[in-house]
């Protein structure tokens, strides 16, 4: 279920994603978690999301599933500037996505810890994430394995 109040961490990470990112504008995407190692994306059912079968397309399982390294990036930086890019993505489908999708991992507060702490020592951290895609019922239609980088940004 999306958060409840407009003025929430989620809801800022989620305006921030489609504003920067209009695919999740244009999918709905709506940032369910973001705070005690868990982070967790919604994407619906809804006839721009689905493919030639009538279940939720490849590609949007794939950009939801990818998102969530970037929401914990959002999150455990914030406040730091950085550049974030996705170094992998393997995903594997399960079975047929035939309603809304919920992409989550855990991302506990001593991982986000060492994630900051070797940022600021080195300016530049790896992590990986496992996530996993659930459909409406709970049952898992898709997992995926991510790397992700953060930078700090070069002086010019």
């Amino acid at each position: 279920m999306p958060p409840n109040d407009e003025t929430s961490r989620e809801a800022s990470l989620e305006k921030g994603l489609r504003r920067t990112f209009p695919l999740y504008d244009f999918v709905g995407l709506e940032v369910q978690s973001a705070s005690d190692g868990v982070y967790r994306c919604f994407v619906p059912f809804r006839p721009e999301n689905l493919n030639h079968i009538s279940t939720i397309h490849a590609g949007i399982q794939w950009a939801a599933s990818e998102v969530v390294g970037g929401l914990v990036m959002m999150s455990v930086l914030a406040g730091v500037p950085f550049f974030a890019v996705v170094k992998n993505v393997s995903i594997d489908f399960k079975r047929p996505a035939r309603s809304g999708i919920t992409t989550e991992a855990e991302f506990d507060d001593a991982a986000a810890q060492r994630l900051r702490e070797d940022f600021e020592r080195e300016g530049e951290v790896g992590f990986s994430l496992h996530v996993t895609v659930c459909d409406d019922k709970g049952v898992e239609v898709a997992s995926a394995d991510a790397e992700y980088l953060a930078r700090r940004p070069r002086e010019e």
